[in-house]
């Protein structure tokens, strides 16, 4: 995974330790001159974390499951909804990283290491993580670190994301990174104080009981983390790495859960189905290994989507077979057996199903999304066009993956103007703004492009060919 790490930080290096400090001034990126107050303004950090979410897509292997996806972004809007941060707009997304580390970012982002799904024991303790990080953002620590310096630009923030990743290598490579490739004059350090860390621990914990989490999940957390720290030698969790755990720590957040009303370890039984889920894509061998007589449900169905990756449809079905369950999550199950009817060709009875589970869950990402593949399976591609294209349109920030989706549909449509405009957005929202110019570009030319579509694209291309400038500005 590190090797896999490096591939994503070497580029972010480049920018930061080859590029000089940018000097324009005229740029709607964050360049946001002297400090005020120590802080930057909701504004000011809400325009650095929509520019720093696209850097994010594009600089790390975002999962592109959608149904962990959604499960994380989930738990993570159950538990912001409890907090203080109103007005801010959160993205919680899982990272493809075997690390147990989670992170947070200006304008409200969170990363969520899939290696952290799989080493929490339950619900409350991946929540307690998420928790904490929340906390950083509405205690407006990122905000006050990105304020320290004379000048704060999107550079900044790309340092921040850089160190990000270099601390998950080597922490004093991280710390290197980010004190010494950020714009002229800046001192800021991704390393929390103390005081932030206590705080964040504290606001964490108030957000989780709010959340109707046991409190004590934090310091249980805590505790696991040291516990598989002695005698790791280098092997030493990345989560204490880049949040230090000390016994005092440890014992205050203990007695403050004292002070929480009685929560539960987990709210349904999602979570370990998700676990089992991240695991199967990760490694479907291991999750076969599982696999025995006295198999839990969820490492029944873990070994169904694993043997869906080794396209083995008709053992996924005997797995799932094998499920007997009431408190099984009803859409979860429904969904693995909708994939096995794809994978086998089924596609009619597959759309059937999922129609049926559109009543139950209107509107739910998930289905909307397998509903869309099925009808391009069957050949619907307006139908499923229409889906895509809905979905798009009620999404601040869409999905790199749901544009491709419908890139693709409109490819096999036939298409082509439609094609290269979502293309086009596809790149801009992995903060690849010169790919997306040049897809926009394609699809002025397409000849099934009508004035209107033209007018629209034209917009597009102006706002994508002015970022692709102040991005180009900003890494001078």
């Amino acid at each position: 995974m590190k090797k896999t790490l490096l591939t994503f930080l070497i580029p972010l290096l480049l920018v930061l330790f080859l590029a000089p400090a940018s000097t324009s001034a005229d740029t709607s990126l964050p360049r946001l001159g002297e400090a005020s107050g120590g802080v930057l303004t909701p504004a000011e950090e809400s325009e650095l974390g929509r520019s720093l979410l696209r850097e994010v897509r594009r600089s790390l292997p975002v999962v592109d499951d959608a149904e962990i996806r959604f499960y994380v972004e989930s738990l993570g809007q159950q538990l912001a909804s409890h907090s203080d941060g109103e007005g801010i707009t959160f993205h919680f997304i899982p990272i493809d990283n075997d690390q147990v580390n989670a992170f947070a970012m200006p304008g409200g982002i969170i990363g969520v290491h899939t290696g952290l799904m799989l080493e929490t024991r339950d619900e409350a303790e991946l929540a307690a993580v998420m928790a904490h990080e929340i906390a950083h953002v509405t205690q407006r620590h990122l905000a006050r670190m990105f304020a320290r310096g004379r000048e704060v630009n999107f550079r900044t923030g790309l340092a921040i994301l850089a160190g990000v990743l270099a601390a998950g290598i080597d922490p004093q490579l991280g710390q290197a990174v980010i004190t010494g490739g950020v714009a002229s004059g800046m001192q800021s350090q991704i390393n929390f104080t103390r005081a932030n860390e206590a705080e964040a621990d504290r606001v964490g914990m108030r957000i989780l009981a709010a959340s109707d989490f046991d409190a004590d999940a934090m310091a249980d957390f805590f505790e696991r983390m040291q516990e598989l720290s002695r005698g790791a030698g280098d092997a030493v969790p990345e989560y204490l790495r880049t949040h230090p755990v000390t016994l005092d720590r440890i014992t205050d957040a203990r007695n403050r859960a004292r002070d929480k009303p009685e929560g539960v370890r987990q709210q349904g039984p999602e979570f370990a189905w998700m676990q089992a889920r991240a695991r199967a894509l990760s490694d479907p061998r291991r999750a076969l290994d599982r696999i025995g007589e006295d198999a839990s449900a969820a490492e029944l169905y873990g070994g169904a989507i694993a043997q869906l990756e080794r396209g083995n449809p008709r053992e996924a079905r005997q797995l799932l077979e094998r499920i007997d369950a009431p408190d099984a999550p009803t859409l979860t199950l429904e969904l693995a057996r909708i994939a096995v009817e794809r994978a086998t060709g089924e596609h009619a009875a597959a759309l059937t199903s999922l129609e049926d589970l559109d009543a139950v869950y209107p509107g739910h990402p998930v289905v909307r999304e397998r509903m869309a593949r099925v009808q391009r399976d069957l050949g619907n591609y307006d139908r499923a066009l229409r889906i895509t294209s809905r979905m798009i349109r009620e999404t601040e920030a869409p999905e790199p993956a749901l544009l491709r989706l419908q890139a693709d549909i409109a490819s096999e449509a036939g298409r082509e103007a439609l094609r290269h405009e979502t293309m086009a957005e596809y790149f801009f929202h992995r903060g690849q703004y010169e790919e997306a110019v040049r897809q926009f570009e394609v699809a002025l030319e397409a000849g099934d492009a009508s004035e209107r579509d033209r007018q629209r694209i034209e917009d597009k291309r102006e706002t994508a060919s002015r970022t692709a400038r102040e991005f180009r500005e900003d890494r001078r």
